[in-house]
Formats: C-alpha cells, structure tokens, sequence
C-alpha cells in the first residue's frame, strides 16, 4: 500500500464527511471529530485550535505544557523528517510508555514497529497530517501494541514552524480498559 492520498479537504469542518470512518490497515480506523466520544482527545483538540489562532497551525513553540497538564500523561510530541521519512518522538506521556511497555522518548518510528506492515499503516497516518495539515481523530481496537488497552481514541495535530509546512505532530490517546495496566488508574 503506498503512503500517496486522495485528499478531499483541507479545512478540519469540512473534513467530516470526507473522513468519517475511513479504514486503514489493521485496527485503526479514521473518524470525524463529531464520532470521538474521548473528552480528553477533544480537550487536545480545542487546545490545538486555541494555540493556532487564526493561523493553519500553531508552532512547537506554542505548545505550553502548563496549559495541558493534566492530558501530559496521554500526549506524545514527535517531528517530521522527509527525507528520508520518518517521525522522531520528543516526548510520550507516563500513559503512553505505560502501555506501549516501552519508552518512546528518543526513539525513530521505524525504531519501534518491528512489523514493516505496522510501519506503513502508523506511518500513513502522519503523512496524511502532512498533506492535509490539519488534525485527524482515531479510533483503535483490540490493539495488541498496547497492553492491557481494549481501545483508544486518538488526535494527531500537525505543528508548523513557518506556518506553511508541518515540522512537528501533538497527540494523544486516550484509553479504555477494562482491566488495570501498569499505570493505570482502577475504572
């Protein structure tokens, strides 16, 4: 499957119709944001909008975690390399690592998926920020890359640095489990 993509919109309301319920490979499935039930993926995303202003997207810069802290355990910041492509991780909140068993911090994408298939499908999520340059929501079941996890709903929001070109990603998951994690808090 190659990383290119028809893409509708680029405007995040019109985006709704066009990208509700778009399955990719595996289990992660595209969802409008009208679809995400997670308050702490729609808290990300309000953030995200405050931070952009009246610009296409906000710069690393400003990002304070201050204002989020109570999502940091659920967020991970990444930027983007082109050539060749790739996604760097900065940070992963103590839920993410929590979950995944691993650190992400430090890490290339391609570090951490074993599977050249998982590659690809994580990997066509970020490339579809960067042609897009707006925000997608997820929503992941039955994922066997996070422990003790049945599900999560997801943000990816692309950062710009020039206001033009995505430079950097701000995410979130968040995840419903039934049973406890390392971390995790009793539901």
């Amino acid at each position: 499957m190659g990383l290119d993509f028809d893409i509708r919109s680029t405007a995040i309301s019109k985006r709704e119709s066009g990208f509700a319920t778009d399955s990719l490979l595996g289990k992660d499935m595209i969802i409008s944001p009208s679809e995400c039930t997670s308050a702490r993926v729609r808290g990300i995303y309000e953030y995200w909008q405050r931070a952009r202003g009246d610009r296409p997207m906000p710069r690393r810069a400003d990002i304070d975690p201050i204002e989020i802290w109570s999502l940091l355990p659920y967020v991970h910041m990444s930027e983007w390399h082109s050539e060749p492509r790739n996604v760097y991780f900065r940070i992963a909140g103590t839920e993410i690592v929590a979950t995944a068993g691993k650190e992400y911090r430090g890490r290339w994408l391609h570090e951490m998926l074993g599977n050249p298939e998982d590659r690809e499908q994580i990997m066509s999520l970020y490339v579809r920020v960067v042609a897009t340059r707006v925000p997608i929501f997820g929503r992941t079941g039955d994922s066997s890359s996070r422990l003790g996890v049945d599900f999560f709903e997801w943000i990816l929001c692309p950062l710009s640095e020039d206001g033009q070109n995505v430079t950097h990603f701000l995410g979130l998951e968040d995840y419903v489990s039934h049973r406890r994690y390392l971390g995790s808090a009793a539901q």
